[in-house]
């Protein structure tokens, strides 16, 4: 089972359940590719073949953020979301999550994350991270962005605009950075991340692809994290 499969396969049973608590005719469910949008349509004639009651539409969203401002405004009623988006959907847009999956049966599964100095930096803090430097495995990590960069939302170390703006709250934070991807087209359209969250990258052998998305920049992943030079702080697993 690939990841879109699993990312959709509590749709039908969640779908059945936001029916039946409702009472609603119709759930509106919010999709952002062909691919997920084919599942869902498979899933909706599924649900029709069951005779489950209601009808399950498919909602076209342009991203996971325009999915989560149209539940926020009523057009969708739920969609299907990584554990990286899950954070933003309840800061930012006020959403509650409704489902979870297991993939290997097992419940309750979860992990620590630590945050790791040089000791040359004795004096460093979690409270105390402003304008320090440091090296994370990537963009909207659950390890390296998601829980470091929510502790310091929820410690009131970073505000976030209304746009919830989080690289640029991010950038104003921390002085020099390794934040692979950051400034990847995905996750910077129009080109407004801070640059200092790429500061600290350092590219391949050949200082090509600085601040990419993957291992041509080797601080990229937990272990590029760990090994980053110019960052004082790692989060890690």
């Amino acid at each position: 089972m690939d990841h879109l499969d699993r990312r959709l396969a509590v749709t039908l049973l969640l779908f059945s359940f936001i029916s039946f608590s409702t009472q609603k005719t119709s759930i509106s469910w919010c999709v952002v590719s062909e691919a997920e949008e084919q599942k869902c349509l498979d899933l909706a004639g599924s649900a029709t073949a069951q005779n489950i009651r209601g009808t399950l539409l498919c909602v076209r969203g342009q991203s996971p953020t325009d999915c989560m401002e149209k539940i926020k405004n009523g057009t969708a009623d739920a969609a299907a979301m990584f554990a990286d988006d899950i954070y933003t959907a309840g800061w930012c847009y006020g959403l509650e999550l409704a489902a979870g999956e297991s993939y290997n049966g097992v419940d309750g599964i979860s992990y620590y994350v630590v945050a790791l100095a040089r000791r040359s930096s004795s004096d460093l803090s979690l409270l105390e991270m402003h304008e320090r430097s440091s090296c994370h495995p990537g963009i909207r990590t659950t390890v390296g962005w998601t829980v470091p960069i929510g502790f310091l939302v929820n410690t009131s170390q970073i505000s976030v605009d209304e746009q919830c703006n989080f690289p640029k709250a991010v950038g104003d934070f921390f002085g020099y950075s390794c934040v692979p991807g950051v400034k990847d087209r995905e996750h910077d359209p129009r080109g407004n991340n801070p640059k200092n969250l790429c500061e600290a990258c350092i590219g391949d052998d050949n200082e090509r692809h600085i601040c990419v998305n993957n291992h041509r920049e080797r601080h990229y992943g937990e272990a590029g994290a760990l090994r980053g030079r110019g960052g004082e702080a790692a989060a890690l697993r």
